[in-house]
């Protein structure tokens, strides 16, 4: 198994992940907040057609996760799937699209590959985090919740790599010139993970052995590169883990589980 963050923040948000089931390669694209004409791009940089994606997941109703699939999937004609509070929460998708539902704690299997979504808290109909599991690997794929839960605790706790979101730094959203409903919003329970949140998470997350830990959805305005890129080192430092960060503009590189 292996991924990329193609694109994580405000602006547009999509993960790719490639495995290999029952002798054939498997690509399903989880989140699309990007138009088709620049995931087309983005695909090209990391050898990917959009051809080659088979399924598309879809975490929440937000234009920055879902804003590009209808696109997408009317292209491809391949399945999407999503709550169905997020179907209903989007009047585009609703429109033109006839999903495959998710249960929120219910597992399905997907050409092989085991997709397992969990209820978040987020300012969403019914928002999700998911894993993916292939080939004795677990992804963890975790942005857009405002407070971790025993759920998200209990549901990644076997996970090999983990997409964590690190939206914002404290001192920069107090300071930000953000309408103060907006930063309460970002802070609360069903807003966005700050970087302490997210650095508390990640330090129980890594007392196991992991593979991979990736920073996703970092606020352009809230937060800053190399607060995390610090953060990031001094949680890995010593550890097996290998870390990234993955940014708006060019995401991640092809990250190999095995």
């Amino acid at each position: 198994m292996k991924f990329c963050c193609l694109a994580s923040g405000s602006e547009g948000n999509c993960t790719l992940v490639e495995s290999s089931e029952e002798g054939e390669t498997l690509h399903v694209i989880v989140d699309c907040g990007l138009s088709f004409s620049l995931l087309k791009r983005k695909l090209l940089n990391h050898g990917m057609l959009p051809e080659d994606i088979n399924g598309v997941f879809i975490t929440h109703e937000h234009a920055d996760h879902c804003k590009g699939v209808v696109p997408l999937v009317k292209f491809l004609e391949v399945p999407v799937f999503m709550t169905y509070g997020t179907y209903l929460a989007n009047k585009e998708i609703r429109k033109n699209l006839k999903p495959i539902f998710l249960s929120p704690h219910k597992k399905i299997l997907f050409k092989g590959l085991r997709i397992n979504p969990f209820a978040v808290p987020h300012d969403a109909r019914e928002s999700i985090a998911l894993t993916v599991e292939s080939n004795n690997y677990k992804l963890g794929i975790l942005t857009d919740v405002g407070a971790i839960t025993k759920t998200i605790r209990d549901e990644l706790e076997d996970a090999d790599a983990l997409i964590l979101e690190f939206n914002y730094d404290d001192d920069l959203l107090s300071r930000s010139k953000y309408p103060e409903g907006l930063k309460k919003r970002i802070s609360s329970k069903y807003g966005h993970l700050s970087n302490l949140s997210a650095m508390g998470f990640a330090k129980d997350f890594l007392q196991r052995e992991r593979k991979v830990l990736v920073a996703a959805h970092l606020s352009s305005n809230n937060n800053s590169h190399n607060y995390v890129a610090a953060l990031l080192d001094e949680l890995c430092h010593e550890k097996k883990t290998e870390s990234f960060i993955a940014d708006q503009d060019n995401g991640t590189p092809w990250i190999n589980l095995g």
